[in-house]
């Protein structure tokens, strides 16, 4: 795990908003050389209650009088809170405008995080504040919510990389990161995150700094030495990443991956100043290894071939049987569907079977949950429950390895068509993490990820879960994230060679470095700062295909229009790029292009999952509703094929013809047509007759549409009597037309 997504865990364990930002409001002066008096008391008595906390937040942030309450969490050091110290959760709301988070340290009351995020600043098109005026504001912040003997130990705005990666604001917000500084040497990852919007208000803050005592910063061993170690060991791996980590287009590229050398949670990179050892992002000696996949096979089922209930059921029949022993089908139990980031749907149901070779009161239902692409989703055994609410200590336990060699049998047995595709995440955890696992109930969670021509993907993961008792596997999860999609491409560089090309970019420091957390977890506070020698500069990954370098900063770059300011529809286009329904190519958005037909189809598809403005209702039992519509060209391997199928399952395109032409340029009338159908009027699309036509230039089969959408208010023509159906539609059309789609779901 990367520093980045170990720090996003943090900021996401005390709101679910602490990276959202927005309007920020004034902070009250408490912060000098002392600690504020609403809690200088209640410290001495061991924390601040709840009202205290509440009270001090509103002193710190002022929270604006119409934001109500909505939450206060009591974030417990030793089980929830992400932190080495217990803290304050808290968060208000306007309706669906606003959402003001924040955490305090419970017992200091210092400002751990606060975020503040509003509708109305992301509609916002005036001219953002200068550098310089964004940057006095965040130092003016850091004055009154950062004790002053911290400020002084904080190196020059952004000169060293930030606590999260944060991609680059294409309405001018700024990111500024101070980093500690001990002496000369930086503790990289501790320190102030400091978010100001273009108004030149503070609309972020996160606060990690590190309590406990540091190493002396004094190194056994010299930078030379060191150099020849990393030169000599360490290197990256290869992976699949997600490509929107490295673009910053989280919707656009949000399941799209990309063939890249990068520093994973366990690849040699670093070396102790102290004992000139090479370790890894745990602090551990890295130690050479490689992933093995837990067979050969792999699934070679057609992906887009849909299948009914009857058929999902002699699935699960089938796999029931590679379990030991015998059990009767009680048929099934109901199922759901859900949403991929491809934006399709997928169903699953859920079957349950008795055992019969068990007997006596103990009998558990085994359940098996299988997709309609014919995919196993969920294995059960007993009853659904939550592990960790079992309220009482283990006594004895089988062994972590037990256990994992069952979470490995049960894989095996009921994905062995697919082992050629998945590997073993073989981290066992400390001795202190097994024993809070023990005393809370909670059972061991094995893990296993997924690999692409044998390399791994990032974040593709699934679990196991043990009971730690009697060491069987109780719950095998799947989790649905559809197709990934990749180039075709085998890596053309080796590891030494990507480690080549980044050491060209960076230079050897001395820093300080706080080990990451295993994946499984760790007790908070257990780890300890380390003194290391590492490579510090530009972040970035290398592309496993071509070696160049790919710097986060200058892909990100890229993302932002420079072809905007000053045209019409500016607000609109700002909405359409930042809902990932219009991308950015080296910084153009090509306002005043045609959108294509594909364009628009995949806007509005996009635009479901948005607002939620319509679903087609379909039964359940509707089998032949869900089979594909195939296009002759739009085939399975086409980039829009699963965005098509997602506008036909929710009615946003006719199941007619047999071509879709998804490069052509989109109508006005076909527009129409779209926005009326995912405003659910695709029923009454075909009764001309109910509608009038308010422009004398439609044809009688597009009245309906057009009347409606102009309704709505949408569409607008510059004539008084002429639509204008054969005109194409510019691509700042098309998102003026989202956003107005956005407005009318509070008229529907």
């Amino acid at each position: 795990m990367t520093t980045k997504k170990k720090t996003l865990q943090v900021a996401a364990g005390l709101s679910a908003a602490v990276l959202l930002t927005g309007v920020p409001v004034p902070l009250a002066g408490v912060w000098e050389n002392s600690l504020p008096k609403a809690y200088a008391a209640e410290q001495q008595a061991g924390g601040l209650t709840q009202e205290q906390a509440v009270q001090q937040v509103r002193q710190l942030l002022n929270i604006p009088a119409d934001y109500k309450m909505e939450r206060t969490s009591y974030l417990d050091e030793s089980r929830n809170s992400p932190y080495d110290r217990p803290l304050w959760s808290l968060s208000w709301v306007k309706d669906r405008e606003g959402y003001v988070s924040a955490a305090v340290d419970a017992v200091t009351g210092q400002l751990m995080q606060y975020s503040h995020y509003s509708e109305k600043r992301e509609s916002d098109s005036s001219p953002a504040v200068s550098e310089e005026q964004a940057l006095r504001a965040a130092e003016q912040f850091l004055e009154r919510a950062v004790p002053k003997a911290e400020r002084e130990k904080l190196s020059k705005p952004n000169e060293y990389p930030g606590l999260l990666h944060i991609s680059l604001d294409p309405w001018g917000e700024r990111v500024f990161s101070f980093t500690r500084m001990e002496g000369d040497t930086p503790f990289l990852g501790n320190g102030f995150q400091v978010i100001v919007g273009r108004n030149g208000e503070v609309v972020s803050f996160l606060r990690m700094w590190y309590q406990g005592e540091l190493p002396e910063a004094k190194a056994a061993i010299g930078g030379d030495e060191a150099e020849r170690l990393l030169a000599e060991k360490a290197a990256p791996s290869l992976v699949y990443t997600r490509a929107n980590e490295l673009t910053g287009r989280y919707q656009a590229d949000r399941n799209r991956y990309r063939l890249v050398y990068r520093y994973g949670q366990t690849d040699p990179q670093f070396v102790d100043a102290a004992t000139g050892k090479v370790l890894n992002a745990l602090g551990e000696p890295a130690e050479e290894g490689g992933i093995k996949p837990l067979g050969s096979t792999v699934n070679s089922r057609e992906a887009d071939r849909l299948i009914g209930k009857e058929e999902a059921q002699k699935i699960a029949e089938e796999l029931v049987k590679r379990l030991p022993g015998s059990y009767r089908s009680e048929g099934s139990r109901g199922g759901g569907s859900s949403s991929g980031p491809d934006g399709v749907e997928t169903r699953h149901w859920r079957f349950e079977f008795t055992p019969l070779h068990v007997q006596g009161k103990n009998v558990k239902p085994v359940e098996i949950s299988v997709s309609d692409r014919g995919e196993l989703v969920e294995y059960r055994v007993g009853e659904p429950g939550y592990p960790d609410e079992r309220g009482r200590k283990i006594e004895k336990a089988v062994s972590w390895k037990a256990a994992q060699e069952s979470a490995v049998k049960l894989v095996k047995t009921l994905l062995s068509d697919r082992l050629g595709d998945i590997y073993l995440i073989d981290r066992e955890p400390s001795r202190v993490n097994v024993e809070e696992m023990l005393e809370r109930g909670r059972n061991f969670a094995i893990t296993f990820g997924w690999l692409k021509d044998g390399v791994p993907i990032e974040d593709r993961e699934f679990r196991v879960t043990v009971n730690p008792e009697t060491g069987e596997a109780e719950e095998l999860l799947l989790f649905e994230e559809g197709p990934v999609r990749a180039e075709e491409t085998a890596a053309k560089i080796d590891r030494k060679a990507a480690a080549k090309a980044e050491r060209e970019r960076k230079k050897l420091r001395l820093t300080y470095f706080l080990p990451e957390l295993p994946r499984n977890g760790m007790p908070a506070g257990t780890s300890k700062p380390l003194l290391v020698y590492r490579y510090v500069g530009d972040q970035g990954v290398v592309d496993a295909v071509t070696g160049e370098w790919l710097s986060f900063a200058d892909l990100r770059q890229k993302e932002i229009p420079q072809d905007i300011d000053g045209h019409p529809e500016k607000e609109a286009l700002q909405f359409a790029i930042r809902e990932g329904l219009l991308a950015v190519t080296d910084g153009k958005v090509e306002p005043d292009k045609a959108v294509t037909r594909g364009d628009m189809v995949q806007m509005l598809s996009r635009m479901v999952n948005r607002i939620g403005i319509y679903r087609r209702s379909t039964s359940f039992e509707d089998d032949e509703a869900r089979k594909p519509y195939r296009f002759a060209d739009v085939d399975e391997k086409h980039p829009l094929y699963g965005v098509i199928q997602k506008a036909i399952q929710y009615g946003l395109i006719p199941e007619e013809g047999t071509r879709f032409e998804p490069d052509r340029p989109a109508t006005r009338g076909e527009a129409a047509e779209m926005a009326a159908r995912l405003l659910g009027y695709g029923e009454l699309l075909e009764k001309p007759g109910l509608f009038a036509s308010p422009y004398r230039d439609v044809e009688k089969r597009l009245v309906p549409a057009v009347a409606l959408v102009h309704a709505y208010g949408l569409l607008p023509s510059p004539s008084a009597d002429a639509f204008q159906p054969d005109k194409t539609l510019t691509r700042a059309e098309a998102a003026k037309l989202m956003k107005t789609l956005l407005d009318a779901r509070e008229l529907k």
